[in-house]
């Protein structure tokens, strides 16, 4: 079985990349990355695009100055300290029951690859499918290299990973409208809040 796990919201019971830079860089340069924002936050438009500019700014302005190899030490400290606070048992006990089953188990998250890779890797999933993020020799991080994660991103990330083969997953979890595209191609949708219980897995 092919199987999809969204991050923040579903694995975990909040949002990490807010918590990860609380955490690892502390509240002013937090509000700081806010503010940097609030251009983008007063554009009229709602869609993905404003969205992406948001995360765009605020990762720029939290990390700027941070080359690779320090924003990786954060990230490391971050999964290996923090992260074990906040994933919800019953989802991990979801993951370890998939991978048991020799279920091909997928993270496709918004949130930023650098500190899921080895989250995910050692919770024995096959492949990241994220946010990746962008940086500069003398700037450090300038935001993000790729294209936000997110809604139908999340859906041309799997294509791409899949190359020829239809994008059509067994199960997959998610909890916003930025997984709907994906659970859309599902076969065994799970979305927090709509659906109380897990769903059953199949022999």
């Amino acid at each position: 079985m092919l199987v999809a796990f969204d991050f923040d919201g579903t694995i975990t019971d909040r949002d990490s990349l807010q918590d990860f830079i609380r955490r690892m860089r502390g509240w002013p340069v937090c509000i700081r990355a806010y503010l940097a924002c609030v251009p983008r936050v007063l554009v009229w438009d709602r869609g993905p695009q404003r969205r992406q500019a948001i995360k765009h700014r605020f990762l720029r302005s939290a990390l700027g100055g941070l080359n690779r190899e320090q924003v990786q030490a954060l990230a490391d400290t971050y999964v290996r300290d923090y992260v074990p606070q906040i994933v919800r048992p019953e989802m991990m006990e979801r993951i370890r029951a998939h991978r048991e089953r020799g279920d091909t188990v997928l993270l496709v998250s918004a949130s930023p690859s650098i500190y899921l890779q080895a989250w995910a890797k050692a919770q024995g999933m096959v492949q990241v499918l994220a946010t990746e993020l962008a940086f500069d020799e003398q700037k450090g991080c300038v935001g993000m290299a790729s294209a936000n994660c997110w809604g139908q991103e999340k859906v041309n990330r799997l294509q791409a990973w899949l190359g020829d083969k239809p994008v059509a997953l067994d199960m997959a979890y998610g909890d916003s409208p930025g997984d709907a595209q994906m659970l859309a191609h599902t076969r065994q949708p799970w979305l927090r809040g709509r659906d109380a219980a897990l769903p059953e897995l199949q022999a």
